[in-house]
């Protein structure tokens, strides 16, 4: 039973409802008793209650309208019936109300806890599916107003690819731009490169004179100084800047303006300006982002405006890429977003093939996504479909070794150029949010020129956000798959498991001996150790920080091995326990550590058939990093190497009945401890699992 509830008890026989209170709270409940039903009424509709637990007939107000005015105070509040004149009409009309349970007179205690356990748990499960739905109608807007966004860049794009008058171009970029951050005024500023000068090439907000005189020199004023040091800039107070306090302030109707570059490979063409926010807010760092990006769809048209005029060129390149965007832009599988890649990047630059990587496991392993390539591709063999690193290449701090990625795999296509050598690699990282998630290999018979590099750069930056939008939805899918399986599961298995312990509990009493109570004790302990499993499957969405203390590891492998004797034996496995005598106490949660060792020494014996050997080594890591690892080694079936990477994720499983959630909560376990997990298998000869734990 849930303890500290708010419980509403109504009676008007004041010597039962005391005893019921009495009872009550000794289970450590919070109980309002009454005895006047309409006071109980008043009562109920100022209160913030879990359950209401009342009698049906009584004078004033009945039973049946303290449960209606129940449910319009709060619908997903319980209500406990009680009658002393049960009749089959009474109970049917109180199902029909929505009654949880309906008990009669004289009130069996443990029928009422069994009754208000089973409404807390169903309130407590409506309560948590509402936090979701909202949680869920939250996240749907928020994107929503990221689609408006992308939907706005979009449109710049567009713009860009089909308008070459630059000023009609920036005019609509920057009108994009005001609506969707929400601004009264703004300012397109191009630079004069021979007069280091600022005018304005598109305005919105201000008059047709200060559009027209407007000069500042670089470094004056706040777009001066932007173009100046070619970084973006937030004023949330113009009065208070001691940079900008002496400007004129007479067109600015509030104290918050933001300024970006318009900038394009390194060089500044001029700065865009909003202020006066239209909900009268400061602007905060998001409203500079997306300026920045509008900025830049604005440098790009002031860039191919200059093409044209000094040369007339490229017109070929913009719209290869407009068309590239504009078509991944409305697919949602990767292997179709190469094929565009492949198709489109061959239009502007010469190549013979695209093949994009992704890293995985923590940067230890480089996985093809896809790979395309035509008639004349110069490798035979084709690289392989995964490269292991030598290395983890991701540091703590996200940063990747970019360079020694790019020699792996450099020396990978080396090794497949046995059929000719004639050929040029470019490896390109691929970005998101200023950090590497793979790498986008292009191959060629000649060496690519600077011009085609940049533009392979700015495919991939396009390809790679659609690509992680699309895993965004797809973790969001697979979270609400996640919530129901929960449900399912918690309104499934707590009941029979609280029925089976109370019928041990009956029996515990009634029958003695030194074996019986030893026998009902030990099954007391599984099923609450069982209970504690299906918490742990609810606490897996949303795990909680861990409650730590310096713990011995040595102890916690003894009890996951002692626990699974019998399994060892009715398999006839070996098992083989090696722990070094120099393992000092770490900081971890006792019965989280045992639950993820216990979950990998069971997977490692479901791998194997009879006479199969189980090996488990406690010791310092190997390489004298500051961990204790727990190796666990079995001479089972194997992973295959296209299955290993993905052994961890939620709903991955080989077997016929498995979850697929008990190596994702030794992940989830590990990564919460700060610890480090992985795995090496072969088919046919066994997996090795390492568990390392910081010291």
């Amino acid at each position: 039973m849930n303890n500290n509830s708010k419980i509403l008890l109504i009676d008007n026989e004041e010597r039962m409802t005391e005893s019921l209170k009495t009872l009550l709270e000794i289970e450590g409940h919070s109980v309002e008793a009454f005895t006047d039903s309409e006071k109980a009424a008043g009562f109920l509709k100022n209160n913030k209650l879990d359950l209401v637990i009342t009698d049906i007939k009584m004078p004033v107000v009945d039973g049946i309208e303290i449960l209606r005015r129940a449910h319009q105070a709060d619908p997903l509040l319980e209500v406990i019936l009680m009658t002393g004149y049960a009749s089959l009409a009474s109970a049917k009309d109180a199902v029909d109300k929505g009654a949880f349970s309906y008990l009669t007179k004289p009130i069996e205690f443990e029928e009422l806890k069994i009754a208000i356990a089973r409404s807390l748990e169903k309130r407590q499960t409506a309560l948590e599916k509402e936090r979701l739905l909202k949680q869920l109608k939250g996240t749907n807007l928020l994107l929503e107003q990221k689609l408006s966004q992308i939907d706005a860049l979009y449109s710049a794009s567009t713009i860009m690819a089909s308008t070459i008058d630059l000023t009609e171009t920036l005019s609509q970029i920057l009108s994009l731009a005001i609506d969707v951050i929400g601004a009264r005024i703004g300012s397109v500023m191009i630079l004069d490169p021979d007069k280091q000068e600022l005018y304005i090439g598109a305005a919105c907000g201000l008059s047709s004179d200060i559009v027209a005189n407007t000069r500042l020199k670089v470094g004056d004023s706040i777009s001066g100084y932007v173009a100046q040091t070619g970084e973006p800039l937030i004023v949330k107070n113009i009065e208070k800047d001691p940079k900008f306090s002496r400007i004129n302030r007479q067109h600015y109707e509030s104290k918050s303006l933001i300024s970006v570059p318009i900038k394009y490979k390194g060089n500044i063409f001029g700065v865009i300006n909003l202020n006066n926010k239209t909900v009268g807010t400061s602007f905060n760092e998001d409203d500079l982002k997306l300026l920045y990006s509008f900025g830049s769809q604005a440098a790009i048209a002031i860039d191919r405006a200059n093409i044209f005029a000094d040369r007339g060129e490229k017109i070929n390149e913009l719209t290869v890429l407009f068309e590239i965007a504009r078509k991944i832009s409305t697919i949602d599988n990767i292997d179709k977003i190469g094929e565009i890649i492949y198709t489109q990047l061959r239009k502007l630059i010469h190549i013979e093939a695209v093949i994009w990587y992704g890293l995985v496991e923590k940067g230890m392993i480089l996985k093809q996504d896809f790979m395309y390539k035509s008639n004349n591709y110069p490798l035979n063999p084709d690289p392989p479909p995964e490269l292991k690193m030598n290395k983890e290449v991701v540091g703590r701090d996200g940063i990747v070794d970019i360079n020694y990625v790019k020699d792996e795999l450099l020396k990978c296509f080396a090794d497949n150029s046995a059929a000719n050598d004639k050929f040029a690699i470019e490896i390109i990282p691929v970005l998101l949010h200023n950090k590497v998630s793979g790498m986008m290999a292009l191959v060629s018979n000649t060496s690519l020129d600077e011009s085609g590099k940049n533009l392979a750069t700015v495919v991939v930056s396009q390809a790679v956000s659609v690509i992680e939008r699309q895993k965004a939805i797809l973790n969001g899918m697979k979270l609400v798959t996640m919530g129901k399986m929960i449900s399912e599961i918690c309104h499934d298995l707590k009941k029979p498991l609280t029925n089976l312990k109370g019928v041990i509990q009956v029996y515990k009493e009634k029958i003695k001996g030194k074996e019986a109570v030893s026998f009902f004790t030990s099954s007391e302990k599984e099923l609450g150790r069982f209970q504690d499993l299906v918490m742990e499957i609810v606490d897996f969405a949303n795990p909680n920080m861990y409650n730590t203390a310096k713990e011995d590891l040595r102890e916690v492998v003894e009890k996951a091995s002692q626990l699974l004797q019998r399994d060892f034996q009715k398999k006839n496995i070996e098992l083989n326990v090696s722990q070094d005598k120099d393992i000092p106490q770490i900081e971890i949660n006792k019965n989280e550590v045992f639950e993820a060792v216990l979950n990998v020494m069971l997977n490692s014996i479901e791998s194997m058939d009879d006479c199969g050997k189980l090996t488990v080594d406690v010791k310092l890591h190997p390489a004298g990093e500051p961990y204790v690892r727990i190796g666990i080694t079995d001479t089972g079936c194997g992973i295959p190497k296209s299955e290993l990477h993905r052994v961890f994720s939620r709903y991955h499983t080989t077997k016929k009945t498995g979850t697929g959630l008990g190596l994702a909560i030794v992940e989830r376990v590990i990564e919460a401890h700060n610890g480090r997990l992985s795995v090496e298998s072969e088919v046919g000869v066994g997996t090795t699992f390492n568990l390392d734990l910081p010291i």
